[in-house]
């Protein structure tokens, strides 16, 4: 009975003790929110928050970086955290819908919801990593096809691609603009060959840019689409029609300015010989690259292209199969229409020759590798002073035609004079030579063939030399690998004997590690007679 009672009264003083937690939650929460509508208005009179919300929007988006990598991980600083500030942030960022247009999912069709909600006065950007291609996002994806702008898929897996393809097609989308597809990273884990991605006019009518890499995609086999592409890039694709039909599309891209085809695979079936390949004109191109792919599509294709609007032309050639060694028989021999705009004004070249990735490299010396022109082969060259010799060699021939002024020359190690004496013959106009970043023994068989007499003529006399305008020589010291006393002064032989014929170099750089300091100096004293401008 007293326990009874007992519990009872502990019973009454639990629900007492429980109103008293409710009633003091109660005013605890009308508290906070007091607490947060004071915060709120303090915040209101802040200086940044009296700016407009337009502004504002622009100040959070400053903070926002490229993504990075860091220790092997994918790092991004974004501006989206910051809407945990306070709640006038938020409401500013939730409510502008350029905040949201950028869209990139991971793994949960969620994420992609909120932001095609929010974003839905204008177009979005949709990037999809493999782990989302699930049946949830896709139908996410399905409701808001007419606001993609453009949609990025990332590592998609060969098994996907044919259902990927069908629910891709099935649908219309009105303002893509831009598709970009790429398959697994290594591509030879797919085994599988690649499908269609089979775009028509019809369900894309503003699509404007294709690119499609690692065997995830060829380019469409309905050809309605090529007339109104801008952009086409293809790498490590196969693009499985006859060589004739590749110039039938590539006829139709009449609006086409930016051409890339990284290592595609180009059928060779019905392919014919350079001298009769025809003509393809491209009016609008503007970019065109090709990174190593065989030689022999690229050779056909340079010979089939007029290109009167390219800017930029990037080649880059795998001569490992049995074929040409050398870019100048790459390129079209009697009809360079394809580099003629480029190779005809071009005034600089830097000559780079790598023996330990045994490729060398031609490019625009006053613009660097972005320049109007590079040109890369991977030469097959059986020993170093071969693909010395041949880099500058095949320099001669490519630009025979060009007007060159400046010639840059990095990792020569040796060379020829014969070889040599082939540059001053065939660019006689020479201006400046840059050779400081070769080693002593190339800048020694320079200074040889520069002592060599040209060939006589009916104009020319005893007091003739090699590139009379040469104003300006950059190079490193030739006199440390000379084996004779005569080698020694070759230099300053050459340098006195063009001075006493009225071609004095205005200027000389010479780099040098000579430990005789005292000969170094009676080495110097006898250059610096001879020039213009020494700088040691």
């Amino acid at each position: 009975m007293q326990d009874s009672q007992e519990i009872r009264t502990l019973l009454i003083r639990r629900a007492t003790l429980v109103s008293e937690e409710d009633a003091l939650s109660r005013e605890l929460r009308k508290t906070q929110r007091s607490i947060l509508e004071i915060d709120e208005f303090l915040n209101s009179t802040l200086p940044i928050n009296s700016l407009p919300n337009e502004i504002l929007v622009k100040i959070f988006r400053s903070i926002q970086t490229e993504p990075w990598i860091l220790q092997g991980r994918l790092i991004e600083w974004s501006w989206l955290p910051i809407q945990a500030v306070c709640r006038l942030w938020r409401r500013v960022i939730c409510s502008d819908p350029l905040s949201w247009r950028t869209i990139t999912v991971y793994s949960r069709h969620e994420w992609l919801q909120i932001c095609l909600e929010r974003c839905s006065d204008v177009h979005a950007d949709v990037t999809l990593y493999d782990r989302s291609l699930d049946t949830d996002t896709l139908s996410v994806l399905s409701q808001w096809t007419s606001a993609v702008r453009s949609l990025t898929i990332m590592n998609l897996e060969g098994h996907r691609k044919e259902s990927f393809s069908s629910w891709l097609t099935a649908r219309r989308w009105p303002v893509l603009k831009e598709m970009d597809v790429a398959g697994l990273a290594h591509h030879f884990i797919d085994a599988l060959p690649p499908a269609d991605i089979g775009l028509t006019i019809e369900n894309a009518p503003s699509l404007r840019a294709l690119r499609l890499q690692a065997r995830a995609f060829h380019p469409p086999a309905e050809g309605s689409l090529y007339t109104h592409l801008l952009t086409l890039k293809l790498s490590l694709c196969e693009w499985p029609i006859s060589f004739g039909r590749l110039l039938d599309v590539l006829e139709s891209m009449t609006s086409i300015e930016n051409l890339r085809l990284e290592k595609t695979f180009i059928h060779t079936v019905g392919m014919p010989d350079a001298q009769r390949a025809r003509i393809v004109t491209l009016p609008r191109l503007r970019s065109f690259t090709l990174e190593l792919n065989r030689y022999l599509p690229i050779t056909l294709l340079l010979a089939s292209l007029n290109l009167p609007a390219v800017t930029s032309v990037r080649v880059r050639i795998d001569a490992s199969e049995q074929g040409p060694h050398t870019i100048a028989d790459t390129l079209p021999r009697h009809r360079s229409s394809a580099l003629s705009p480029i190779l005809d004004a071009i005034t600089s070249v830097h000559v780079s020759a790598d023996e330990y990735a045994d490729q060398y490299t031609f490019y625009d010396s006053s613009a660097g590798w972005a320049g109007p022109l590079y040109v890369s082969m991977f030469s097959g060259a059986t020993d170093r002073f071969e693909l010395m010799s041949r880099a500058l060699a095949d320099f001669v021939n490519v630009f025979s035609h060009s007007p060159i002024t400046e010639l840059s020359v990095s990792s020569l190690s040796t060379g020829s004079v014969s070889v040599w004496v082939d540059v001053f013959n065939r660019f006689p106009g020479l201006e400046i030579i840059n050779m400081r970043d070769c080693e002593s023994s190339a800048a020694h068989v320079f200074w040889v063939a520069l002592s060599q007499a040209p060939s006589p003529s009916a104009d020319d006399d005893h007091r003739a030399v090699f590139c009379p305008r040469l104003r300006l020589v950059d190079t490193v010291a030739s006199h440390t690998v000379a084996d004779t006393e005569e080698g020694f002064w070759t230099m300053p032989r050459v340098l006195r004997a063009r001075k006493e014929r009225g071609h004095m170099l205005q200027e000389l750089r010479v780099f040098h590690d000579f430990s005789d300091h005292e000969r170094l100096n009676e080495y110097l004293a006898e250059v610096e007679e001879c020039v213009g401008v020494l700088k040691d």
